[in-house]
């Protein structure tokens, strides 16, 4: 028989602690991918990656579940039967989670003991606050002699927070949506022959063309009739060689798939970006996208988008909670250029 306990102090209250244990799409953030749903005699599945102390799936069910203050549950894999039980209790500066896991740990159970451990002040302690501070920003201390809220001034704040973020996702909305663009510059190349010198835009005015001067040449006399303008050209110029800038061009590949393809990791290689570019990847509803290398992802529900610079460049990403979809974006796009390579 083995044992283990773990406690933390989280500066969120218990009810948003208590989201981040129970609901799936964050549980893929911080913990494991898992079909958990806070029910007594709910079963569900834990798919651990790259964990160690968990190397295969773990089979569970749900034997208590207690809202913001207790979840029980039941693990059994491959050497492991144990009951394993998150706690929640208030403190001033938010709440404190007690981790307990009880039972068989396999032949090698002290060693699988300490890489537990190890596994979980990462998972608790490192991830799981990383998370809720992207959730709600922590609690301030509260001076001493002060009152906490009660449920009634607590269910008001959230309420507030939750309209927050409400609006800040959809000022990201806006913000993304694709404006409008005027027409393609106009370069105007000069005497040398060389880089254009200016660039004006297709809806600029006119100008007339004047007449160029060679050094040691005579002016011709002016014309007793009415100067002749010559009209202006209405043809775009074109640079030198005759071409125009190269679209920015990217190619996607798939890395490697997780366990029932439920989640898999993804590059983006830049061939030519420029000073500036936008790699926009769609994934399926639910969908978690983290970074790995490169610009960190920015995701509005299917949408996510990493900003980058530069020539050349390369992101690596992961999706998680990808059921029932390919192990692929379904789409990929640097600037409005598809991606090779899907």
């Amino acid at each position: 028989m083995s044992e283990i306990r773990l406690d933390v102090d989280l500066r969120h209250p218990p009810d948003v602690v208590w989201q981040a244990l129970t609901e799936q799409p964050l549980l893929a953030r911080w913990f494991m991918l898992t079909d958990l749903s806070p029910e007594a005699g709910s079963r569900f599945q834990l798919l651990p990656e790259d964990l160690p102390g968990l190397p295969n799936a773990v089979d569970g069910e749900v034997i208590e579940a207690i809202p913001a203050r207790r979840l029980a549950m039941r693990w059994q894999g491959e050497q492991l039967h144990s009951k394993v039980i998150w706690e929640l209790a208030p403190t001033p500066a938010g709440c404190r989670l007690v981790v307990t896991q009880t039972g068989f740990l396999g032949l090698r159970g002290s060693a699988r003991r300490r890489a537990l451990v190890s596994t979980y002040k990462r998972l608790f302690e490192v991830r799981l606050p990383a998370v809720l501070d992207g959730v709600v920003p922590p609690s301030p201390p509260r001076l001493a002699g002060v009152a906490p809220a009660g449920p009634d001034r607590r269910r008001q704040l959230l309420a507030v927070l939750a309209a927050a973020l409400l609006v800040a996702l959809v000022g990201a909305l806006v913000a993304n949506l694709p404006a409008k663009t005027s027409e393609p510059a106009v370069a105007q190349t000069g005497d040398s022959g060389g880089p254009a010198a200016a660039l004006t835009t297709a809806t600029s005015a006119p100008v007339s063309a004047a007449p160029r001067r060679t050094p040691g040449a005579q002016t011709a006399p002016p014309s007793s009739g009415p100067a002749a303008t010559p009209p202006a050209s209405s043809a775009p110029a074109r640079t030198p060689e005759g071409t125009t800038a190269a679209e920015p061009t990217a190619r996607y590949s798939t890395v490697s798939v997780g366990a029932l393809a439920l989640s898999y990791r993804g590059e983006v290689v830049v061939d030519h970006g420029g000073d500036a570019w936008t790699v926009t990847i769609t994934v399926p509803l639910l969908a978690v996208v983290t970074g790995v290398d490169g610009p960190a992802p920015n995701q509005s529900g299917t949408t996510v988008t990493f900003a980058g610079s530069g020539a050349a460049g390369r992101l690596v990403f992961d999706v998680k909670l990808n059921a029932l979809a390919p192990t692929k974006p379904s789409s990929c796009h640097i600037g409005t250029t598809p991606c090779a390579g899907l």
